[in-house]
């Protein structure tokens, strides 16, 4: 049997699979803990409706009717 395929995409196809052979040989740590994760959803889920404000005290609107405030 016969290769009747392009050089040109045979050679890109030989390049990407050695890439692909080179990025699968080093490791990737998880960057998310899926237990923590999971615990993270779940607390959420119960708090739901409960909004606190922000630790630094930052707001996103300012006090009263901003409109009035324009000059």
């Amino acid at each position: 049997m016969t290769d009747h395929r392009d050089p040109t995409g045979a050679r890109l196809d030989e390049l990407l699979g050695a890439w692909r052979a080179e990025i699968d040989e080093v490791p990737v740590p998880s960057l998310v803990d899926p237990l923590r994760a999971v615990d993270v959803v779940i607390e959420a889920k119960l708090r739901r409706g409960r909004v606190h404000p922000p630790p630094d005290g930052a707001r996103t609107r300012p006090p009263g009717d901003a409109r009035e405030e324009t000059v």
